[in-house]
């Protein structure tokens, strides 16, 4: 995801950064991200150096009281790469702050957790624009079952995987947004 350029411009007369990780992209490849962090890390950092993270509303969660497992890998990644929370900066569409607090107690060994800033900074992962709305009519359902994976995560494309090899697709509405 590409920020607008007056964001990246917020973004810089505040925070020294030499990149923005886009957590959606890494979601299939953590090892990728670790790689990229590697490669920026340092003993020292000046106090307002960050590595900054695009997240979104597309977690995956193991029971509702539990963090994403998005923010989880990513946490333990930081432990593990000895990069201290303090430095760290997530921007994101949705309140996590509890989930980023839990994080760094169960996670960690830093004092504080994650920073991050909810806001509507950088846009939506799906574009709703010519859409149009539709009456619901029960009787006119014609399909077995619909399949929305407007994000493309794994077990997403597993799943149209198995509907398309088990001659399924065409039994319901599948909707597969994939840029790859």
């Amino acid at each position: 995801m590409i920020l607008k350029k007056n964001v990246i411009k917020i973004l810089k007369s505040h925070y020294k950064f030499d990149a923005i990780f886009d957590l959606l992209k890494y979601d299939l490849d953590f090892n990728l991200l670790k790689q990229q962090l590697l490669s920026l890390r340092k003993e020292s950092y000046e106090s307002n150096y960050r590595f900054i993270f695009l997240h979104y509303d597309t977690e995956y969660y193991i029971t509702q009281n539990s963090p994403g497992l998005t923010l989880l890998n990513l946490q333990r990644l930081l432990s593990k790469l000895d990069i201290p929370n303090y430095f760290c900066l997530i921007l994101t569409n949705q309140e996590i702050g509890q989930s980023l607090k839990t994080l760094a107690e169960t996670e960690s060994t830093d004092d504080v957790p994650i920073s991050h800033i909810v806001s509507v900074l950088h846009p939506p992962t799906y574009n709703m624009s010519g859409t149009a709305e539709v009456a619901l009519s029960p009787d006119k359902i014609n399909s077995k079952y619909i399949s929305l994976n407007g994000v493309p995560r794994t077990h997403r494309r597993l799943l149209v995987s198995i509907l398309k090899n088990k001659n399924l697709l065409d039994k319901g509405i599948v909707s597969y947004n994939s840029k790859t």
